[in-house]
């Protein structure tokens, strides 16, 4: 069995507000997290959702679901039922800063049950838990810039002297 942990708490320059509500938007992780081909929200209620993913490495396909558990903006809970996991648990937190910037703290522990699934916890659940705060505080800080660009009225030109 393959086991990994992984945890991580640090202040980064985004709201709390911003970053929950990027961490909750699963279908969109396509767009910015590595070989994450598809996430489709498959069950929704209030303050969960399932969602059936779909991770990509070279040949390999693997097609899982998960259950989120909303606790807006403080928390998201994920957790699987797959029979290949033993255990997949990752939590989020968030705490807003006087700055506005937040303090987020990002735990996954995860257990892979079977021997032949031991490559995709290798190869991408361990390595991804190490890059998994960046790619979404990264995510966050281009979805601010590109509002601010939106909203940020153009700098008038002086006429060019001839």
């Amino acid at each position: 069995m393959f086991k990994t942990s992984h945890r991580e708490n640090r202040i980064v320059a985004v709201s709390a507000e911003r970053l929950f509500d990027v961490v909750a938007d699963v279908e969109r992780y396509p767009e910015f997290v590595p070989l994450m081909q598809q996430a489709t929200v498959v069950r929704l209620s209030a303050r969960a959702y399932e969602t059936e993913q779909v991770l990509t490495l070279g040949l390999l396909v693997y097609r899982w679901r998960t259950h989120t558990e909303l606790d807006p903006p403080r928390s998201i809970h994920v957790t699987t039922a797959d029979p290949n996991f033993q255990h997949l648990l990752i939590r989020w937190s968030f705490a807003p800063e006087p700055d506005g910037r937040c303090r987020v703290g990002f735990e996954l522990d995860c257990a892979v049950r079977w021997f032949w699934f031991k490559p995709l916890g290798d190869a991408v659940v361990a390595r991804m838990a190490l890059t998994t705060v960046d790619a979404f505080v990264t995510r966050a800080r281009s979805l601010e810039a590109a509002e601010r660009a939106l909203t940020t009225p153009p700098v008038a030109s002086l006429p060019t002297p001839l």
